[in-house]
């Protein structure tokens, strides 16, 4: 929503939902190390599975500032919620050689499981954040409706992150472990990239493209160390992306 001069209320919404798998069938000499530390040795079948679900809503004040001919920027502040939720899952058939689960603590491998034995691991982070958002964009645009662009901001938000982890071997072995903890982690984004805009009778008709990156530092925790014999330690890591988008905006007169 645009009014006064160069002033507007800017609510936008990012969504990603993404998931893959990978087969792994291991032969002579391999060893396979997953992120749970669990070894798998010759003759192992591995099935991974892995998913990411992101969500941010921005609602951003804005204030409009021409510099020049061809130059402006935008000046904005506000407020972001995010959400991260990350769920990975093994699956797999232990070969003939298989070393048995790995202590990162002692450094020592444990007793080996029995050859054809199912193993499944599932691990799940969630992460929910809200915060203060700050950021500019610079623009440089000509007569003809083309525009070029950088744009940056930064959040510093205060959330829970929650973990939960089971491991099931055969079919009574079974573990799990699960926690959460509250973190202050900032965010870093940027975006290059060119709108051209369409005068139209009824308002501006806009085509937008550009490359994204997005950071959101130490919001995701896994109880992996933890659950392989530690005093409750955990790993923590960031959740970013990157890549081209698109887009189509139009801006018309309500008044």
């Amino acid at each position: 929503y645009h009014y006064n001069t160069g002033n507007d209320i800017d609510l936008n919404w990012y969504h990603l939902d993404r998931s893959r798998n990978n087969l792994v069938a291991l032969g002579a000499g391999q060893i396979f190390f997953d992120s749970y530390t669990q070894v798998w040795g010759p003759g192992s079948g591995v099935s991974i599975n892995a998913s990411s679900k992101w969500d941010a809503v921005n609602l951003e004040f804005g204030q409009h500032i021409d510099m020049g001919e061809f130059t402006n920027v935008r000046l904005h502040g506000g407020l972001e919620y995010a959400r991260v939720k990350t769920t990975s899952t093994l699956n797999g058939s232990l070969g003939i050689n298989n070393a048995g689960v790995f202590n990162p603590v002692t450094g020592a491998f444990g007793a080996a499981i029995a050859t054809g034995t199912a193993q499944q691991v599932a691990s799940t982070s969630t992460y929910n954040g809200v915060g203060p958002r700050v950021g500019s964009d610079l623009g440089y645009g000509w007569d003809n409706g083309l525009n070029v662009y950088a744009k940056g901001a930064m959040s510093m938000l205060v959330g829970t992150s929650k973990f939960t982890r089971v491991s099931t071997v055969g079919i009574n072995g079974v573990g799990s472990t699960s926690g959460s903890t509250t973190t202050v982690n900032p965010e870093l984004e940027a975006k290059l990239g060119a709108t051209y805009t369409y005068a139209m009778a009824q308002g501006d008709l806009s085509l937008d493209i550009g490359w994204m990156w997005v950071n959101y530092f130490g919001v995701l925790h896994d109880a992996s160390v933890a659950f392989a014999g530690s005093t409750g330690a955990y790993k923590v890591s960031d959740f970013g992306l990157q890549g081209p988008y698109v887009g189509l905006k139009w801006v018309g007169n309500v008044a």
